[in-house]
């Protein structure tokens, strides 16, 4: 008798255990479609991707703007990823080994130089800062981790643009609106793509006073075991700074990176993204 209560109690919980609640699984599968399509969708959009009625499609949507966990451009109605995905995202990072290998590298380049250091990763199709470290007598407060950083006047930004993939990369840059900071930002396309293909070349990117005036940035890129990259680390301060020790800023960049991704699995060569 006994026995046959405890098979029940098995069978119940394994029948528990594979349970699935539909409302969250759908939800789930909305966010989920924003790693394959553009990084704007309509709610017509959303309905087909998942095979479901647009007002069914609706109230899910709401539910998730209500938390963050999507957006709404007013200016075209459509949805994109919201805030706490970015956030969740950079909490699961944290977790990981990879910001334990590159916040020791991080901290000694920036006591190298006394310089503040910033590390991105592409998120969302969108430059996020993961981790930052500052000396002590920081010039500058921002970017904070967790920040959304502008791609076309930031050393971070150039260089994960330089070695995503072909996709991606027009995916970004098809409305992008290369808004000018300063006089000497970047304002067109061309010129822009013209500045990843030197960053391809020379695996080092450049901020020439294009965010602030006064302020320069030289970063590099961190690739993963399979030669993809997965991050940029890049130093910030005065622009005059700079001008004096470009050459062993360039050197000890491109040696922290290298080191990093070694420490990641990379052996090389760079699986260079599609022109």
């Amino acid at each position: 008798m006994e026995s046959s209560k405890e098979i029940k109690r098995v069978v119940s919980n394994q029948h528990m255990e594979g349970r699935i609640i539909q409302s969250v699984d759908r939800a789930v599968k909305i966010l989920l479609l924003f790693l394959e399509k553009e990084r704007e969708l309509a709610l017509k959009d959303i309905a087909a991707g998942i095979d479901l009625p647009k007002p069914t499609v609706h109230t899910i949507v709401n539910t998730l703007v209500q938390n963050n966990l999507l957006e709404q451009n007013h200016e075209n109605a459509k949805y994109r990823l919201g805030s706490v995905v970015f956030r969740l995202g950079i909490q699961y990072i944290r977790n990981k080994d990879f910001l334990s290998t590159v916040s020791v590298w991080a901290e000694r380049l920036c006591y190298r130089f006394n310089l503040s250091v910033n590390v991105s990763m592409l998120i969302g199709n969108q430059v996020v800062v993961i981790h930052r470290v500052d000396p002590n007598d920081v010039i500058m407060t921002h970017p904070q981790v967790g920040s959304v950083m502008p791609i076309h006047c930031t050393c971070n930004g150039k260089v994960l643009l330089a070695y995503t993939n072909r996709e991606t990369r027009d995916t970004i840059l098809k409305d992008y609106p290369f808004t000018k900071a300063t006089e000497k930002t970047i304002s067109n396309r061309a010129d822009f793509e013209k500045e990843l293909e030197k960053i391809r070349a020379n695996g080092i990117g450049f901020n020439n006073e294009e965010g602030i005036l006064g302020i320069r940035a030289i970063g590099g890129p961190i690739f993963d075991h399979r030669g993809k990259i997965l991050a940029a680390i890049g130093t910030t301060g005065y622009a005059t700074f700079f001008d004096e020790n470009e050459i062993k800023i360039i050197n000890d960049v491109k040696m922290t990176c290298s080191s990093i991704s070694r420490q990641l699995g990379f052996t090389g060569p760079v699986s260079a993204p599609e022109a």
